[in-house]
């Protein structure tokens, strides 16, 4: 299944240089429910999924990308992709030693950590699940035999296997998830991440005025606030119209109003430093014309924080956050950490930045590395800045034998041997103790460029198998 009409469409500027990205955020059933049999419990689930090398045309809507991203997004988790500088819309050209696009990638990890955390759906009903069993439209979901997918057989020649090595992958699924994944080049990108978040969040916590990350963190709480506002109103009626047709009520206050059930939106549209008029917005390509423009509130939130960006977006000052506050929006029942202070005599108003306790503290981080580039091709793409001649593992890749991992590659690589992979593959099993952290699948007849329609099949498999364990 291709991917929907992304949730939202947006820029925010890397932390490398300031160069404007173009972003995507997909949204899982759950939280755009079109009926009460979609209405479940989201469990803070996110992913992000870089695609591959620009100047070989790669970018978002690359079909493999297409095929993962869809594969996550029907497990419930809120996908994100993004263009690395250089590709589709985004600003700037693709760099020599893969650092800019590796501070690419975390601009868009600080982004989706703030959006995650600050999403918050409506409270689901505790009598929903009996309710929504008692319609008779929500009877006979399960696929009819012919409708059914068989499993694929190792004996029989119709059908492509994988190869798996290692044990099956044990995680827990307590606390909020991120899954950062990449394909061919995004896959090496992912790879040099840092090892450990924590130091990158930190960096959103108390940002200089008009500083990218202040800019990324207010496009995260401005976005997530009004999606929030969206799915409330979304659930709402859904839960007033189907209560209404039932005869009863989940909630008290549906008795008193019932608004009629509203299309969900096709997307929304957020500017970042660009026109918001701008042509490449107006663009014919798939799944990136959009009419719909982000609410005045949002808008005017970004404009008041971009003015005051103009003077000090290159200044290493920060505010001073003890200073007083202003009343701050309230979305939800809960505080924002964004604040704007007014007072007599001040030229412009001032913006305080609140540190969200426990961000990223209890976030799980995951890896899903497809066509991963190994040896001489990542040392040509990155300068042999970060790895060494021999074949070892690297610190960035010790941490796919830390944290839930999985890498899969075809038998038919042109980018890189087969032998090569495996021996990767083989090595990172090794080191990681056989704690069942990490997993790698080897495809028959798989291609870098993954063209063959059975090999896509497996590649979902694996996927939605690994992703099932998050």
């Amino acid at each position: 299944m291709p991917l929907p009409s992304p949730t939202l469409s947006f820029t925010i500027p890397s932390i490398h240089d300031d160069t404007v990205l173009e972003c995507r955020v997909y949204h899982p059933k759950c939280l755009m429910p079109t009926s009460i049999s979609q209405i479940t419990v989201w469990n803070k689930k996110a992913a992000i999924v870089a695609h591959p090398y620009a100047v070989l045309g790669g970018c978002y809507d690359d079909p493999v990308v297409d095929v993962v991203s869809s594969t996550i997004l029907e497990q419930g988790f809120v996908v994100g992709t993004f263009n690395f500088r250089g590709a589709g819309g985004s600003k700037g050209r693709t760099s020599y030693q893969s650092k800019p696009e590796q501070n690419d990638y975390l601009s868009f990890v600080g982004f989706m950590v703030y959006y995650m955390h600050l999403l918050s759906p409506p409270p689901i009903p505790t009598d929903l699940s009996v309710f929504a069993r008692s319609d008779p439209e929500l009877h006979n979901l399960s696929p009819v035999p012919s409708q059914a997918l068989p499993s694929p057989r190792p004996s029989d020649p119709r059908y492509v296997t994988a190869t798996i090595k290692s044990s099956k992958i044990k995680v827990s699924n307590s606390g909020p998830r991120l899954l950062l994944a990449g394909y061919s080049y995004g896959s090496l990108i992912t790879t040099y991440l840092p090892p450990i978040l924590s130091s990158v969040i930190a960096q959103f916590q108390n940002p200089a005025e008009g500083s990218a990350h202040a800019e990324i963190r207010l496009r995260a709480e401005c976005l997530a606030t009004q999606q929030n506002e969206a799915m409330q109103a979304q659930i709402s009626a859904l839960l007033n119209a189907h209560s209404h047709k039932r005869g009863r009520s989940l909630y008290a206050d549906d008795l008193v109003h019932s608004p009629k059930l509203r299309k969900p939106s096709s997307g929304v549209r957020m500017g970042g430093e660009e026109n918001l008029r701008r042509a490449s917005h107006d663009s014919h390509r798939s799944r990136s014309s959009f009419s719909l423009e982000a609410p005045e509130m949002v808008r005017k939130s970004v404009d008041r924080v971009r003015s005051i960006g103009k003077t000090t977006r290159f200044s290493p000052k920060r505010h001073n956050t003890q200073g007083p506050t202003a009343p701050s929006h309230v979305a939800n029942g809960s505080r924002s950490s964004i604040e704007h202070i007014d007072g007599p005599g001040r030229v412009q108003d001032t913006v305080v930045y609140r540190e969200v306790p426990g961000i990223g503290h209890e976030l799980q981080t995951a890896y899903l590395l497809i066509s991963p580039l190994q040896g001489l091709v990542s040392n040509l793409l990155t300068l042999w800045s970060s790895r060494s001649w021999k074949d070892q593992l690297s610190d960035h890749e010790m941490k796919l034998t830390v944290d839930p991992s999985l890498v899969v590659f075809g038998d038919d690589d042109v980018f890189v041997s087969v032998k090569r992979l495996r021996s990767w593959a083989e090595r990172l099993t090794e080191a990681s103790n056989d704690s069942g952290r990490f997993r790698y699948a080897e495809v028959k007849n798989a291609g870098h460029f993954w063209q063959d329609y059975e090999a896509v099949k497996v590649l979902q498999e694996e996927v939605k198998a690994f992703v099932e364990t998050l």
